[in-house]
């Protein structure tokens, strides 16, 4: 796909950042943003579902104490009671709830503790329009004055002040993104559109293979002008694209969700196993947004001869088994301590009905809290049905629980921010002064848990990503770690023999717990790849990131001056690869990965694909850069040794055994080039 052939269908696809005056959220991270905090509680992320088309909160949620009422302002579309489902029948009566006949998995996850329902939530002006009460519920405003920026965007800004949309040191995901074709403006900032990735149609797989196809020079000479903004936009839109895009497809290809676990086969039912599979492939993004359309209902909102069925219903029915389904793939994948999920909606219906089995717009709705922290319970009351406006919908001074005092809760107690944190993002200090009782007390951050703003962190060095054969496990998306839990790696770098012959001093104290093994690094000159800049021993993650002895992420050269040079790595047992593009030591921010294609090396044929992911070359064990009889006469010669650290160890277990044989066998005659 040529560039202006992205210019022109990048929007429709949904494979772009959210803008205003904005900064989106980009895409792709190895630790979470909360790397500094010293609590457990890193790993935590935000799911929030929007019900794009407004809910009609009577019907899902029917006041038990006020039937009569109920039937009298909807004598058409009103639900049997002897139909509903009681939700819990020790509430307090102006609490007593029944439940849409569909949302029976709502049910379960409330008798399962995992959910807890806000009523009478919403702000003091409501608004009736879809796009500006949308607009007032993700921009956090309420309602009498304008917000320019998005709550989600202040938060996340405010947390790492400074973020320009790159990954940076420890945080190669995105800190946020959306799935689905709903746009909106939650994560809008005054700065760049660095916020967030929108990710339409639930193809994160897929989204890679579209977005590396991209190609085409770039726009020279933008000129200052209204139509040089929008083309300068739009290059702001690629450029997060591509630095996100691999990350993103490759977290959903070594994830996966749960065998026992079936969800609807659904637009949302897609969403949400798509974000598990994400979070269960190591993404650590901190803020998801999945939407459901279809909610405004200003007719058939019931079918005319049965109330229980209809739209509403099939609506209803939908949400309750993706949202059950969600929790359960979390369980099931030993992740849902680390998230939780919000369901909300611009606003609810009127209490009136139309008279064509449908609800006109209304103000005031309700907001579901769901997830192993949730304190499960009722927050607020019935709203009262013959309490109305001017217009036939609640009036809106029955408001009990504003929305941003919900987030500002999930934000400070869930996620750990400070209170200035919360009034840089929700602006008006009476939005969380009194916190709301929604998240169980295990659950809670503390206090002392609470993190400190700081912008992100960067060093002046190489990130790079590499994987190595043998090493490497398809099924889990990891290398081995087998050498150091066998405690048989060396403190001491092993280059310090022929043919490396390198001399250097590295050492390791206490190995970083996700180490692989160690790995050799040469800069090489950029016009002239035989020239050695500088060499460094270093070691090899799980997850094929290369660090320091420290645990330091990156590379980093202390007396070599910026600049563009090839890199070129070495490993005991591998073919050495180099760089077939240059890599620029000022640009930190940026990861040079050989793993997701061989062209990533110089020269044909250079990495070897193992599924989706490209890895060195195993069976060189003599280190000439031929796999030949000489290598086999390696292995041979120590065949049969185990819980060794050895060249002959192909495969890095610890033991050399005809696994090792097996891969020097099918990489036979290939030639490496350095």
């Amino acid at each position: 796909m040529k560039r202006r052939n992205f210019l022109k269908t990048g929007a429709s696809l949904g494979l772009y950042p959210l803008a205003a005056s904005s900064l989106p959220l980009g895409g792709v991270s190895i630790t979470s943003p909360f790397l500094v905090n010293p609590c457990n509680v890193t790993d935590r992320s935000l799911v929030l579902i929007f019900l794009n088309g407004a809910n009609d909160i009577v019907n899902t949620t029917v006041a038990l104490d006020q039937l009569s009422a109920y039937a009298n302002h909807r004598p058409t579309t009103y639900l049997p009671q002897n139909q509903l489902i009681t939700l819990d029948s020790g509430l307090a009566s102006n609490q007593q709830i029944g439940l849409h006949p569909s949302l029976s998995d709502f049910k379960s996850l409330y008798d399962s503790g995992l959910l807890t329902i806000i009523q009478r939530a919403g702000y003091a002006a409501p608004n009736k329009s879809h796009f500006k009460a949308t607009d007032n519920w993700m921009t956090g405003s309420g309602g009498s004055t304008n917000q320019n920026t998005g709550w989600i965007g202040r938060f996340l800004q405010d947390r790492y002040p400074g973020y320009n949309g790159n990954p940076f040191l420890g945080e190669p995901d995105p800190l946020g993104i959306l799935i689905g074709s709903t746009t909106n403006t939650g994560f809008h900032t005054f700065e760049q559109h660095n916020y967030e990735i929108n990710l339409s149609g639930q193809d994160p797989a897929g989204f890679y293979s579209l977005i590396s196809s991209l190609s085409g020079a770039p726009i020279p000479n933008i000129p200052n002008t209204e139509h040089g903004g929008k083309l300068s936009f739009l290059t702001e839109i690629e450029n997060s694209v591509n630095v996100y895009a691999q990350r993103i497809s490759s977290t959903f290809n070594n994830g996966s969700n749960s065998s026992s676990v079936t969800y609807p086969n659904s637009n949302l039912g897609d969403q949400l196993k798509s974000i598990a599979r994400m979070l269960a492939g190591g993404s650590r993004t901190k803020i998801f947004m999945a939407s459901k359309g279809g909610w405004d209902n200003h007719s058939g909102l019931v079918d005319g001869n049965n109330s229980i069925t209809g739209t509403h219903a099939n609506l209803l029915g939908d949400l309750g088994a993706s949202i059950k389904a969600f929790q359960d793939d979390l369980a099931a994948l030993s992740l849902d301590g680390n998230v939780m999920t919000v369901v909300f909606s611009e606003f609810g219906r009127k209490i009136i009905e139309n008279g064509s089995l449908g609800i006109d717009h209304g103000t005031l709705t309700s907001m579901f809290v769901v997830g192993k922290g949730a304190k499960s319970g009722v927050i607020g009351d019935n709203l009262d049905l013959d309490n109305q406006d001017n217009q036939g919908a609640a009036n809106p001074n029955q408001l009990q629980n504003d929305y941003r005092t919900v987030f500002a809760t999930l934000a400070q107690d869930w996620l750990g921010a400070k209170d200035e944190s919360l009034q840089n993002t929700f602006i008006a200090p009476s939005l969380y002064s009194q916190k709301l009782d929604i998240i169980d007390t295990s659950s809670i951050v503390p206090a002392s848990c609470y993190y400190t703003p700081q912008p992100p962190i960067v060093c002046a060095c190489l990130h790079v990503k590499i994987y190595l054969e043998g090493y490497f496990d398809q099924a889990t998306g990891e290398m081995r770690g087998d050498l150091l839990a066998a405690n048989l790696l060396p403190t001491n770098q092993p280059f310090n023999v022929a043919p490396f012959s390198y001399a250097g001093t590295e050492t390791v104290t206490t190995f970083p717990t996700d180490t692989t093994d160690w790995i050799l690094v040469q800069l090489r000159d950029s016009s002239d790849i035989s020239t050695i800049i500088g060499t460094k021993a270093a070691l090899i993650k799980k997850d094929g990131l290369l660090m320091e002895t420290d645990g330091t992420p990156g590379i980093s050269f202390p007396g070599i001056p910026d600049g563009e040079y090839h890199l070129a790595l070495f490993h005991r047992s591998h073919l050495a690869v180099l760089s077939s593009d240059t890599i620029l030591t000022d640009a930190p921010s940026s990861i040079y990965d050989f793993s997701i294609s061989d062209v990533q090396a110089f020269g044909d044929n250079q990495l070897k694909q193992v599924g989706s992911t490209y890895c060195m070359i195993a069976g060189d064990l003599d280190h000439d850069n031929i796999i030949n009889n000489q290598d086999f006469d390696k292995w041979k010669q120590n065949e049969g040794s185990t819980s060794v650290y050895h060249d002959a160890d192909i495969n890095g277990d610890g033991n050399i055994d005809a696994a090792d044989e097996t891969l020097w066998r099918g990489n036979r005659s290939k030639l490496g080039n350095l």
